[in-house]
């Protein structure tokens, strides 16, 4: 996964994201709206032959990409979880 800060300000970060899929996007919007802070969080992959997202978030002022590491750490542990279940 490759990924360049399109935009970043206090409360907004726009992100291309390479070489993921709905699989993992879909997965971390529902965590980052999880998120009190997150006002938005949306993603779209304009074309499916060109394997680049774009990812957008938007806080209530929370560092947003806090709000992203917060999300990817619930999805770790929800992973971890299901392992031990195993």
């Amino acid at each position: 996964m490759e990924i360049k800060i399109v935009e970043l300000d206090e409360n907004y970060a726009k992100l291309k994201i390479k070489g993921e899929d709905h699989t993992f996007l879909n997965l971390l919007q529902h965590y980052l709206l999880e998120n009190e802070h997150v006002l938005f969080a949306k993603y779209d992959i304009p074309h499916p032959l060109i394997q680049e997202a774009e990812l957008i978030v938007r806080t209530d002022g929370m560092n947003p990409m806090e709000a992203l590491r917060a999300a990817n750490e619930m999805i770790i542990s929800e992973c971890d979880s299901i392992l031990e279940e195993i």
